[in-house]
């Protein structure tokens, strides 16, 4: 019997599928030349108001609707107060004591395992800019550059409840939850870009322990791979550091992909150390039963839901059902080829989209 257990419990930042800002009206296309997409109130001049986006907000509602969670019929925007060099205005506007999102559930399949995870919360927030440091050109060698053009980007962050007991648990969750934001059309979930990225906090508690472990967060994990090697690294560290007598210290720590370690960045600040207070230029979200009631209508059937019924009408395997609603695309492009090919032809079909079309 393993004398640990392991406590996980993942935040995502899911950058929405809106063509403007949260608060403004600058465009969210990637890949822009650096400080081409930021306002004035994305740069925080004297004088300017935020103005919340309406497709920001049904966003958080789909989700909200695809984990069975509470949708608040009110919220609130607060002042998250911190100084980075790319956060001009020396906060954020996040949510905190009142998010749009409350509760709700994910059902991930570890092997041949089902486990639901539970869901605390969903708020709505603006991302930062991004600090450069990589070769700027010859007039700036050896310098920081400044991107404004993520600053007021939207985002849902996901928190999880403390529920994942290893990194296949937590990277089945990341899997499962970046298929979801797809498949609703709340999140592109292209990692490489940013639009997907998780912080990890990490515990480690004696076997049968009631009291969780002191926990520290890796920050700003991009890939499935990467998100399985830091908490992997991390977990052996953590029961390394204890066994040897030493103490676990709160952090926020980095990981590294070329060494496969993670390494402190600062120690971890508490809501306290943010200074949140409500934002006095944003009002209360008050969101209408009726505006919620019209997007439930309009949300797509979801996976679960779709895998059930392609086991149930073409005979499908579970495995079958599970790859075909990986993602919406497939999903849709097997029952189309089964319209044509017709229903005893289905468990073909399959073999085909599964086989040499995802070849």
């Amino acid at each position: 019997m393993n004398p640990w257990e392991v406590v996980i419990g993942i935040e995502t930042h899911a950058q929405l599928s809106t063509r403007s800002k949260i608060f403004s009206g600058s465009p969210t296309a990637f890949g822009a030349p650096p400080n081409t997409q930021a306002n004035a109130v994305d740069i925080a001049l004297p004088g300017v108001l935020p103005v919340l986006n309406k497709g920001a907000v049904e966003c958080a509602i789909r989700f909200g609707l695809a984990v069975s969670a509470t949708i608040a019929s009110r919220s609130v925007f607060a002042r998250k107060n911190y100084f980075y060099p790319d956060l001009p205005k020396g906060y954020q506007i996040s949510q905190y004591e009142s998010p749009v999102v409350v509760g709700g559930q994910l059902a991930i399949t570890i092997g041949e395992t089902e486990k639901v995870v539970r869901l605390t919360r969903a708020h709505l927030e603006e991302d930062a800019g991004k600090s450069l440091h990589e070769d700027l050109g010859r007039d700036f060698a050896g310098m920081s550059g400044i991107d404004l053009n993520r600053a007021g980007t939207p985002l849902l962050e996901i928190v999880s409840e403390p529920d994942l007991r290893s990194a296949a648990e937590a990277v089945a969750y990341a899997r499962a939850l970046h298929a979801l934001l797809r498949w609703i059309g709340v999140c592109d979930g292209n990692m490489q870009e940013g639009s997907f990225r998780c912080d990890a906090n990490v515990s480690v508690r004696r076997a049968g322990q009631a009291e969780l472990g002191t926990r520290r967060e890796i920050k700003n994990l991009n890939s499935f791979r990467f998100l399985q090697q830091a908490i992997d690294y991390e977990v052996q560290w953590q029961i390394a550091t204890l066994e040897d007598g030493g103490r676990i210290e709160q952090a926020t720590v980095l990981f590294d992909p070329a060494s496969g370690e993670t390494r402190t960045m600062r120690s971890k600040e508490d809501a306290h150390d943010y200074r949140y207070f409500p934002d006095p230029d944003l009002l209360p979200l008050v969101i209408d039963p009726e505006w919620v009631a019209a997007i439930r209508a309009r949300m797509p059937e979801l996976p679960v839901a779709r895998r059930d019924r392609l086991i149930a009408d073409y005979g499908l395997s579970a495995y079958d059902a599970g790859v075909l609603t990986s993602a919406l695309e497939i999903a849709n492009y097997f029952e189309d080829s089964v319209a044509v090919a017709g229903k005893a032809n289905a468990k073909t079909c399959a073999n085909w989209v599964m086989g040499e079309l995802a070849g």
